[in-house]
C-alpha cells in the first residue's frame, strides 16, 4: 500500500495569494501531486456524493468522471467520447435498419 505523506498547511507564495498545500514542503513532486489530487477526490465527494462519479458510456472507453455540471447527467469521459458517441448513432440511423 502507498503513503501518502499528508501535512495541510497554509502558504503565500508566487503572487497566488493565500492557499492550502496538502503534503509537506519535503515532499517530492510526486507525493505533492498525489496528496493534492486526493484532498480535490475527498472534497468533491463530499461535496456531490458518489452519484456524481461515472464511468464513460462511449464504446470502447473505461474512463471515470466526475460530473460537476448543474443537472448530473454527464454520461462521458470528454467531448471526444460524447461526439464520437453521437456521430455512430447518428450514422447507423442514416443506414436505417437493414445495416
Amino acid at each position: 500500500m502507498l503513503a501518502t505523506p499528508m501535512h495541510p498547511h497554509l502558504a503565500a507564495h508566487g503572487g497566488f495569494g493565500l492557499h492550502l498545500h496538502y503534503a509537506p514542503p519535503s515532499a517530492s513532486l510526486v507525493e505533492r501531486f498525489r496528496a493534492t489530487t486526493l484532498m480535490q477526490l475527498s472534497e468533491l465527494l463530499c461535496e456531490h456524493g458518489l452519484s456524481r462519479t461515472g464511468v464513460c458510456a462511449a464504446d470502447g472507453c473505461d474512463r471515470v468522471y466526475a460530473d460537476a455540471s448543474r443537472a448530473g447527467r454527464r454520461r462521458f469521459c470528454s467531448e471526444a467520447c460524447a461526439n464520437r458517441t453521437n456521430v455512430a448513432a447518428f450514422r447507423a440511423r442514416r443506414r436505417g435498419p437493414a445495416g
